[in-house]
Order: structure tokens, then sequence, then C-alpha cells
């Protein structure tokens, strides 16, 4: 990049021109600090970490593959299908169990949707039987893999749908952050407040030879707690969203993870032999556990929900009875 592009990148920095950069502002003021629209320098201070967030986010939404179909009568001829479910039945139980899947038949009387997958993948080693030739070989050292904690996000009618709400449930994980920053610094800002006010009793019952340093310990508290007052006030909240989504690429982001996979979940080397490689997509947030994700075209959706209800209802009958 050269000197002409890094300035013209530091005037108007990339995404700045995102028509859905206003709602992006609305929402991080109204989930972080409503009051900050009122002070001198919104949005003007804002749009550059806002702008990052919403373009890292956008990427991230775009990137996320498919959309895979996902009924029962796909497990067994999609090894990817196949490589996240344990069974035709666990995809038919993700359906009977998501709270979004039944918010969504609930009020949409829909029985498709696209939807966000996601899941966590499990790994460990175990002692197995490999074909060497025409030798069969015990106890050889292999890896299964296979993936817990299914989840369904987002479900809307059109794939367009689903990654429009994805794009926004992902920045909406941004702002998360900063609002979980911003409240950090207000409990710090009430734990320095009592550790003041202990500092000054301190400084009030010491002794002639101990009062220089009960007088620098409440120095050092006051020091802090000015500092923390001065960056909680509304007209400096923008450092705190330049802090903390300074680097969103390297907070949010996809990671491809190719495994080579058996019928069983047990990692080859090499295709064939039953085995056939298959490419993954794990969404890695700071802090949380990486989940692989898809997005998904689910089938059947309705029947599977009501019998679910219906279970419930009988089973809650049984109880009254």
């Amino acid at each position: 990049m050269g000197l002409w592009d890094r300035l013209r990148e530091r005037l108007h920095p990339p995404g700045e021109d995102d028509p859905d950069l206003p709602e992006a502002l609305e929402r991080a003021a109204y989930r972080v600090e409503p009051r900050i629209k009122q002070v001198r320098g919104w949005p003007k201070r804002y749009l550059r970490p806002i702008a990052g967030a919403l373009a890292q986010a956008r990427r991230v939404a775009a990137g996320i593959p498919g959309p895979v179909p996902l009924e029962a009568g796909h497990y067994a001829s999609d090894p990817y299908v196949h490589a996240l479910f344990g069974s035709a039945e666990a995809i038919g139980h993700l359906f009977r169990t998501s709270p979004a899947a039944h918010a969504y038949v609930g009020t949409a009387l829909e029985s498709e949707a696209y939807a966000l997958l996601s899941a966590i993948r499990q790994e460990k080693r175990v002692l197995g039987m490999e074909m060497d030739g025409d030798i069969l070989r015990r106890e050889v050292p292999q890896t299964q893999v296979w993936f817990t904690d299914h989840q369904l996000h987002g479900l809307a009618k059109s794939e367009a749908e689903a990654r429009e709400g994805l794009l926004w449930t992902l920045f909406d994980r941004f702002l998360e952050r900063v609002a979980v920053g911003v409240e950090r610094l207000r409990a710090e800002r009430e734990r320095l407040s009592q550790e003041k006010d202990l500092a000054l009793v301190r400084l009030r019952g010491a002794s002639a030879a101990s009062r220089p340093s009960a007088q620098g310990a409440l120095e050092g508290v006051m020091k802090q707690l000015t500092d923390t007052i001065q960056a909680l006030e509304l007209e400096n909240l923008h450092e705190v969203f330049e802090t903390v989504l300074s680097h969103p690429q390297d907070c949010l982001y996809l990671r491809p993870h190719d495994l080579i996979l058996d019928a069983l979940g047990t990692v080859h080397t090499h295709p064939g032999e039953g085995a056939s490689r298959i490419e993954f997509v794990e969404l890695w947030e700071r802090y949380q556990t990486p989940r692989t994700v898809a997005l998904v075209h689910c089938r059947g959706l309705a029947p599977v929900v009501a019998d679910a209800r219906l279970e419930r209802f009988e089973e809650a009958g049984s109880w009254l009875g």
C-alpha cells in the first residue's frame, strides 16, 4: 500500500460508506449508552470503530459456508451432515429441542427455514483397526472426531434474510464487548471509590512515621479514580469504542478446518477407502470456544416441532393426572 493509499484510508476508513452504517450507529448507542447521541462528537468520533466492526461482521456473515440441506434424509448421502450428527435421529432431535425452531414455527407457521447451525468439535485419541494392504492391524492410534452442542440461530425464510440477520447478530457481539468494557469501568469506579474511603481512614489514623506512605497510597488511588471517571464521561466514551474495536478482525473471524473422515468419524491422512475430505469452517471469537458453523436449509420443521409440543402436553397431562 502506497503513501497516497494510506492517507486516503486514514481520511476515509474502509466501511464508512456502508449503507448500513446509520443503523449500526443507532444500535451502538442503544445497546451501550443511549446518551452518547446527545454529546458533541456524535457520530463522527464513532464512525471508524463502528464501521470497522460492521465490515468485519459482514465479511464473517458472507463467508459462512452453505446453505447445506439439513434433513434426516440427507444423513446417509451427505458426508458433511453425516460428520456433524451422530445419527439421522439427531437431526430431528435438534429440531424438536431448538428454542429458535419452536419460535420460528410458532410465529411464521413455516416448515422450511434457513438458519445458522453451530456445534463444538470434539476429538479424542483411540486405538482402532486399520488395513495395511491385505493385513488388518489392530490397536492402531487413531483420532476420532464428533460434534456436540448443536444449535440453530436466526431462522429466516430465505438465505438472504438469514445472512442479513446473521450480520446484525455478529455485529451485536462486538457491541456486547463494548458494553462489557463500559460495565467493567463502572465497577472499577465503584471499587476505587471504596478504596479511596479506606485510604482516607488510614491516613487520618496514621502515625507521623507512616503518614507519607498513607498519603502516597491515597494519591495513587485518587489518580486511578480520576482517570476512570474521565473515561466514563460521555464525551470520552468514543475512546472505549476505539480501544475495544481497534482490531475487529482479531476478535471475530472464520478459520477453515479440513478433515479427512470416514463414516465413523475416524481421521485419515489420505482420502479413499471410505474416507473423504470435508471442509469445515470454525467461527472464532475471543474468549469463547470455537464453533463449527454452516448456513443450513431446514425442511420439515413444522411437523417435527408440532410432535414435540404434543409430547410435552401429553407428558404434562400425565403428571397432572
